[in-house]
């Protein structure tokens, strides 16, 4: 009988543990770093994006004349930018160099969101 009950509560136990020693291990942490562009987005893809973003806030008229001027200008300073660095370089952009534009891409798509969302249509 002792026997039979420690049987008992050992397969019990194995029964209860099993599932829990199945569960599949957490994913790995995030590397340290910024992330990789969405999809392999290289650098012409993102403003050629941003440029269609542009155009069509203005054509759907979420973005005003002076909105999409501004931030046309300022994609534009971001393209001679790359240009320049690219010459610069024979071609080549450094990985600080490339850092740095696509942060400044970052915060003019995150621009260009709230300007095509902050809902504030002028009456002129």
């Amino acid at each position: 009988m002792k026997m039979s009950v420690k049987a008992v509560v050992a397969s019990l136990a194995l029964a209860v543990a099993a599932p829990a020693v199945a569960q599949p291990l957490p994913p790995p942490p995030h590397p340290i770093g910024p992330a990789p562009a969405p999809s392999g987005w290289d650098l012409a893809r993102r403003i050629e994006w941003l440029q269609d973003r542009i155009t069509r806030g203005r054509a759907d008229g979420s973005l005003d004349r002076r909105e999409a001027r501004r931030v046309q200008r300022e994609l534009d300073h971001i393209r001679g930018e790359e240009a320049r660095l690219r010459a610069r370089h024979d071609g080549r952009l450094w990985d600080r160099d490339r850092l740095r534009l696509e942060a400044r891409l970052d915060q003019l798509s995150d621009h260009i969101r709230w300007l095509r969302h902050n809902d504030e249509r002028r009456p002129w």
